[in-house]
């Protein structure tokens, strides 16, 4: 068992929370839409669509270290930061795992989405192999609720990311400087993170609760992260090229919206494992969201009346802004859906999961079939199944909040 020197705080200010992990994340953030920007710039739509997609993997393959993440900062809470059992055993497997499955999927994914080389692939499996660790560790500064120490860590592995892949790029390395700059940033934030964190001594086993809880935490979340990314692979296969690199662009918008907004999800999960006040909490996190993403639409809207949309970044991105109010509106469901997630995950129910993967194979089944011709069409196909998907979750925690479960009987 990993021991830690101090406990999580007894009472600390939401509001004060919230507004230092808000500051960190939106630098952090800030940094990494930069970097999207500025690759998009730099590498044209063609290049730019195939980057996205490879970016789109490395969220994707993320999943299972935020699962982690989650596991161990709902345990660390729940042990009121005294406790770690048996996340040293997952962190080294996992990220080992995850390296090795992307090198063994490199010629496919090469194949998949026209690549020109293999050199992507692999610093994507560097990049794949430090994110166990780095969610690990956030992990725990989350449950402990050392806010500012986990606001630190994102912000270091954006800038490094920002730095190093705008250097590679300039120098004329491409798509695979880029994906260096990603490996980078996300190793030193792991590392970063670890001496943070300072954990005494990692445990070398771990108990059969351990793995259970992080699948089925990794089950709904993968399915969420398939979800938000899934419509910029499909994009660059359907697609044409010039308009998959637009789509990606426009799918910038839903990332912001998605991701914004995350700070509120990460500061009340440790106080929805306590469950004091949950419905308030959800009420008021879910009007925090909704306020953000209906301000990202309407000034999409306004710059694209304004003729501002994407005009810096050159005519091949022509005819994206009616589009980018479409995307700002994924994303924030794709936010609703998250906070919905993690209160399962709180509370160990896994409804949410369920409809989450059934949200994601209707829409690949939608852009698969009718829905791929032009770049409005998948993102459509995207807006309606995240609305629906939205919707079911409410109603779904409405009616368990109106009518909780009976106590077993011994």
């Amino acid at each position: 068992m990993t021991q830690f020197g101090t406990a999580v705080p007894r009472s600390r200010s939401l509001p004060r929370d919230a507004l230092v992990l808000a500051a960190g994340m939106g630098l952090a953030n800030a940094g990494n839409y930069g970097f999207n920007l500025v690759m998009a710039f730099l590498l044209g739509p063609e290049a730019y669509g195939a980057l996205a997609a490879l970016l789109a993997l490395v969220l994707v393959g993320s999943v299972p270290g935020l699962a982690l993440q989650a596991v161990v900062a709902r345990r660390t809470a729940l042990a009121a930061g005294a406790a770690w059992p048996g996340a040293g055993w997952l962190v080294g497997r996992a990220g080992a795992g995850l390296a090795l499955l992307a090198a063994l999927a490199g010629p496919g994914l090469v194949l998949f989405l026209h690549l020109e080389g293999a050199v992507p692939v692999l610093w994507l499996a560097l990049a794949l192999a430090s994110t166990p660790l780095l969610f690990a560790v956030q992990g725990l500064l989350q449950g402990r609720q050392r806010f500012g120490a986990l606001a630190a860590v994102m912000v270091a592995g954006a800038t490094v990311k920002l730095a190093i892949g705008l250097a590679l790029v300039a120098a004329g390395l491409g798509v695979p400087g880029a994906m260096a700059g990603v490996a980078a940033g996300a190793t030193l934030a792991a590392l970063a993170g670890l001496r943070l964190a300072t954990p005494r001594r990692l445990a070398t086993r771990a108990g059969v609760g351990w793995g259970r809880e992080v699948a089925a935490a990794t089950t709904g979340l993968l399915g969420l992260f398939l979800l938000a990314n899934v419509d910029v692979l499909l994009a660059r296969h359907y697609l044409d090229r010039a308009a998959a690199g637009r789509y990606a662009l426009g799918a910038v918008v839903a990332k912001i919206a998605f991701w914004a907004p995350q700070f509120v999800v990460t500061v009340v999960f440790p106080r929805l494992v306590g469950g004091v006040g949950r419905r308030r909490l959800l009420a008021g996190s879910a009007w925090v969201i909704a306020g953000f993403g209906g301000l990202l639409a309407a000034s999409a809207a306004v710059a694209d009346r304004a003729g501002l949309a994407v005009p810096v970044l050159g005519g091949g991105y022509a005819g994206l802004g009616p589009l980018l109010p479409v995307f700002a509106a994924i994303g924030t469901g794709l936010a609703l859906v998250q906070l919905l997630l993690f209160e399962g995950i709180a509370t160990r129910d896994r409804r949410m999961g369920r409809a989450v993967v059934a949200a994601l194979v209707a829409e690949v089944a939608l852009v698969a079939g009718p829905l791929h011709g032009s770049p409005g069409q998948v993102a459509g196909a995207a807006l309606a199944v995240v609305a629906a998907l939205a919707a079911t979750g409410w109603w779904l925690l409405r009616r368990r909040l109106d009518h909780p479960p009976l106590p077993a009987v011994p």
